[in-house]
């Protein structure tokens, strides 16, 4: 049940019986500010008299009492906000929440709500799909209150959106307002990797890993970040560490073969990947990284067979068009090499294996033009990637490791 809103808010004009009135029910004496508030009634009608016999009956309990007061102010008071705020706590306390939405949804429209009453509106609009009006609530949780479930729940709309800026911004201020709090550290660090920043994603990890070290699913976070800037023997570490502390999840799994093939570990990774098809047959992760490990133990046929059925289930995947890429250079199909190869590039433009593997199947095809182009965007991609793994050795205090 909500409490009531403090007893004099918006309810005080000044006179002095009203005053007497106001200064009982915050000495915790409804009983008697009733009486005192009745005695003014029978002279005189009034908005705030009405509004603060609703506060006195509530206190004692009585709550259909107290709603049928506080609408009787609303409508002596139009443009009143407190009157509104009391009917609807009335209203929900009374279990009539449409009512109760329909009278906060007026109050809001004349000044902000109290926390539990915007709290309740937000969520009720949020139920209702009305994602907009929860929006205006929540913002008025953070920022007059210092909400951080209402940030929490601001960062799930813009997610939702796929607006990842406004949802990073504000799961910064959530951690602002409680620095280790594992919620808003576990939320920034997944809305960080889906939006293509591992380097923050990794910043509140490590302290979450660390304060949560039992939570599995913080280390496979972790396991992916530094995977995406190329720290492996880090990566492998969090996901060995993830495996340890749940039962084998595909998805863990095939991280972990994307790290030991990062690391060149390609019999481990072969073995860790099909347990993880086992889990999962249909997976397109599993299979393409399934053949890049094959083809890094030069197991060509089965390497083409795996990437051939990842590119059945989906015909942009950068990696197994990589795969099939390396392949056919090993054939000696150089043109066959660089459409595959082209596609990889396509589908990760940034891959610095992409555009060197392409470079060189330029290169045999006589196009050296287009291979030194390509060499200087693997450049380019290598660099980028080194700085961003030292940017990160930097934070967590790492010494030099390769990648």
């Amino acid at each position: 049940m909500l409490g009531a809103a403090p007893a004099g808010a918006g309810a005080q004009t000044g006179t002095p019986a009203l005053t007497a009135a106001l200064e009982l029910l915050e000495s915790g004496r409804p009983a008697e500010a009733e009486a005192a508030l009745r005695r003014l009634l029978a002279a005189a009608d009034g908005a705030a008299a009405r509004d603060l016999l609703g506060l006195a009956l509530s206190q004692q309990g009585r709550l259909e009492e107290a709603r049928a007061q506080f609408a009787r102010a609303a409508e002596l008071a139009p443009q009143a906000a407190a009157p509104r705020q009391h009917l609807g706590r009335a209203l929900i306390q009374l279990q009539r929440d449409s009512e109760a939405l329909t009278t906060l949804r007026d109050a809001a429209r004349l000044g902000p709500l109290d926390r539990d009453l915007a709290r309740w509106l937000a969520a009720a609009e949020l139920a209702g799909g009305d994602l907009a009006a929860a929006e205006i609530q929540l913002r008025s949780l953070a920022e007059r209150h210092g909400s951080v479930t209402a940030l929490m729940q601001l960062a799930r709309l813009a997610a939702r959106r796929a607006d990842q800026e406004a949802a990073l911004a504000a799961l910064r201020r959530a951690l602002e307002l409680a620095p280790n709090a594992e919620a808003p550290l576990a939320a920034f660090a997944q809305v960080a990797l889906r939006s293509g920043d591992p380097v923050a994603a990794i910043r509140a990890l490590e302290p979450l890993t660390r304060m949560h070290p039992a939570v599995a699913n913080h280390h496979y976070l972790l396991g992916v970040a530094r995977m995406q800037v190329g720290e492996m023997p880090g990566a492998e570490e969090a996901l060995r560490r993830a495996l340890e502390l749940d039962s084998p999840r595909a998805v863990t799994l095939v991280a972990l073969g994307l790290a030991l093939n990062g690391q060149k570990q390609f019999a481990e990774a072969e073995t860790v990947l099909a347990e993880s098809l086992q889990l999962d047959p249909g997976s397109v992760e599993a299979l393409a990284a399934l053949a890049e490990a094959q083809e890094g133990s030069q197991k060509l046929a089965e390497a083409e067979r795996h990437a051939t059925r990842a590119l059945a289930l989906d015909g942009g995947h950068a990696r197994a068009h990589l795969v099939l890429g390396k392949i056919r250079m090993n054939q000696g199909r150089h043109q066959e090499a660089r459409d595959q190869l082209l596609e990889a590039v396509a589908a990760e433009p940034d891959s610095p294996k992409a555009h060197y593997q392409l470079s060189l199947a330029y290169a045999r095809l006589g196009d050296m033009e287009r291979s030194e182009k390509h060499r200087e965007l693997y450049r380019q991609a290598l660099d980028e990637a080194e700085r961003r793994l030292a940017e990160v050795r930097a934070q967590a205090g790492l010494g030099a490791r390769g990648m």
